[in-house]
């Protein structure tokens, strides 16, 4: 009788435990689902789209209340992956979740926060950030870019650094209307380069296959060749199959090549400048309170002189205060004062805003010693300079659309999450 009791016991004992077991196990399989999951989670999915053919849309499903659709797109540190949702119209967005990304911690990184995708729930698609165009620009023909190239050297250069902090450098010449080089070179922040590094065993991608260097001069060698783009067909991490031994991520360089090839081709616009003295000014102060204004003079259709002030709610000015020791940003580098006049004098030897190249900060490595946010003087010179030539402002807000905020600083990344959702949406609207 004893044993039959101990057996009882034991086998309350074991089926007590297998309960918990399976309880535990459950919310351990609920937690791995993930936040990628939590959108369906909520909603039953009742029909799975066909998302082939669409480009930059991983999956789309039809909801109880509507539709989710994953997008992925190129961010600052690479691809970001998010989860859009919209109504049963599939015009309001009513959730968007960002599952995958590598962006800047503490800058790009904060699109994933609650507190930058919260303000996209319950407005209306397309969503655009202040200033941002939503018309896409045109892709210009093989034909049309190679017809008539210009002889001479041009070079582009990335906005931003990659993911091992090296900017693409990208040089073509063109000789008796013809491409005869053309080199491609990365170049880091210690003013090391790619070619040389990789050399050097210093940078190192295989063992056994050509170096960076090596592959960079053979994609080189095949656009001379080709006299063409056209030829690399890029698969989705950027990478080609069309010319041996290449097996770098070509992405950016076929992008700087273009340009290029554009501004060989005229295909750069060109503006005719009027005579005159032209004036603008921020909408709104700065953190530190501060209004950007841009003053530009422009006399025989050249720009002659610029002047970037920035004036606090007391009417005290950047520039005098910097001078006076008020205003410092670094113990050893230029005031803020020299900084606004070096970027004036370079916009003045070049003539244009092409040249200032600036990264996720707003920053810029074109003009020597200028280590300030360029972004409001570049948006503001270049309403300047569209007034000069006689260009009307496009409206900031479209007929339709919502517009909203980029995390501050991070307009890069704030710009891809932007780009997704309106993805997301074009893909809905071709979906019967």
């Amino acid at each position: 009788m004893k044993n039959k009791n101990v057996r009882g016991i034991i086998a309350l004992a074991v089926v007590t435990a297998l309960s918990f077991g399976v309880i535990m196990g459950s919310k351990a399989l609920a937690k791995d689902m993930g936040t990628g999951a939590s959108n369906t989670a909520e909603e039953q999915v009742k029909e799975e789209i066909d998302t082939k053919g669409a480009e930059g849309i991983e999956k789309a499903v039809k909801t109880e209340n509507g539709y989710m659709v994953t997008a992925k797109v190129k961010g600052y540190g690479g691809d970001i992956v998010m989860n859009v949702s919209f109504d049963a119209e599939k015009k309001k967005v009513t959730k968007v979740e960002v599952t995958e990304q590598k962006e800047t911690e503490g800058l790009g990184a904060k699109v994933a926060d609650a507190e930058f995708l919260s303000q996209f729930e319950g407005v209306e698609a397309p969503v655009f950030l202040p200033g941002m165009s939503l018309e896409k620009e045109e892709k210009v023909s093989d034909e049309e870019l190679l017809k008539e190239l210009k002889d001479g050297t041009y070079e582009a250069k990335a906005d931003a650094p990659d993911n091992n902090g090296f900017t693409d450098v990208v040089t073509v010449t063109v000789k008796d209307g013809k491409i005869a080089e053309v080199n491609w070179e990365a170049v880091g922040a210690d003013e090391s380069t790619k070619s040389v590094l990789s050399e050097n065993g210093e940078y190192v991608m295989t063992e056994d296959g050509l170096t960076w260097k090596e592959q960079a001069e053979a994609l080189a060698k095949a656009v001379v060749e080709n006299q063409s783009l056209s030829f690399l067909n890029l698969d989705e991490q950027g990478k080609t199959d069309a010319v041996s031994g290449v097996s770098i991520s070509i992405g950016g360089f076929t992008a700087l090549a273009e340009k290029c090839l554009k501004e060989a081709a005229g295909i750069t616009q060109t503006l005719e400048l009027k005579d005159g003295t032209y004036e603008a000014k921020a909408e709104a102060a700065d953190n530190n309170g501060f209004i950007d204004q841009v003053t530009m003079t422009v006399a025989d259709g050249k720009i002659t002189e610029v002047n970037w002030e920035a004036v606090g709610e007391d009417g005290n000015k950047k520039s005098v205060l910097s001078e006076n020791g008020e205003y410092v940003m670094t113990e050893d580098g230029l005031t803020w004062k020299e900084q606004a006049e070096a970027l004036a004098s370079a916009l003045i030897e070049n003539q244009s805003l092409d040249f200032l190249q600036v990264n996720e900060q707003g920053k810029t490595d074109a003009v020597s010693g200028v280590s300030i946010s360029v972004g409001g003087f570049i948006s503001l010179a270049e309403k300047c300079m569209n007034e000069a030539a006689g260009v009307e402002e496009k409206e900031e807000v479209p007929a339709n659309g919502t517009q909203v905020d980029a995390v501050s600083g991070a307009t890069i990344s704030s710009t891809a999450v932007v780009t997704g959702i309106n993805t997301a949406f074009e893909f809905l609207q071709a979906v019967k």
